[in-house]
């Protein structure tokens, strides 16, 4: 399957952002914001539905967030901010992808690159220094979600094991206000 262009839309304050067609499948949103207030992102669909919640942060923001969308449609961002805005968007088609043992780490709500698993018993093992939720999804290659791998508050050094049905590729959606480090083994 073709990966379809990436779409990128910028703005500064609160703002609709003009329509755009998102293929069925994984997205990912790529988000910057210079302000000191609010940076709230919703990703709307063609009849106005709330369709996810992107980002939801106080003053300066730089994350992302991988959503799955299950028809292909046009689709609008509703933003509120009180300074400059950017919001890049990909919808990745690989049919390859780095495979594990991996280790990935960073800051903040952010979408990993992607990676496969086989068939099988995989194991994510997950630390987080932050002060509020620390919540991982693992979705497949069509965005939907696999398992939620951890739904905790504050600082998190633990590990969850889940059973990986098809071979395929999958990615993480972080969502963290503090540092994190995910391995993955198989």
């Amino acid at each position: 399957m073709a990966e379809p262009e990436n779409i990128s839309i910028s703005g500064d304050g609160q703002e609709a952002s003009q329509e755009f067609f998102l293929d069925e499948g994984l997205s990912i949103f790529s988000m910057k914001h210079s302000g000191s207030s609010n940076f709230a992102v919703w990703l709307l669909d063609s009849s106005g539905n709330k369709v996810d919640l992107l980002a939801n942060e106080v003053e300066d923001f730089d994350g992302a967030k991988a959503v799955g969308i299950s028809q292909s449609d046009d689709f609008v961002l509703d933003i509120e901010a009180d300074g400059p805005w950017l919001v890049d968007i990909s919808q990745p088609r690989p049919e390859t992808a780095q495979s594990v043992p991996i280790t990935f780490s960073g800051t903040g709500q952010q979408v990993p690159p992607l990676f496969e698993l086989g068939p099988g018993l995989a194991r994510f093992e997950m630390e987080h220094d932050g002060k509020r939720n620390f919540a991982i999804w693992l979705l497949d290659s069509n965005g939907e979600m696999v398992d939620l791998l951890v739904n905790e508050i504050g600082p998190f050094d633990g590990s969850k094991a889940t059973g990986i049905e098809d071979r395929g590729i999958y990615c993480l959606d972080i969502s963290a206000d503090g540092n994190w480090r995910i391995n993955i083994s198989q």
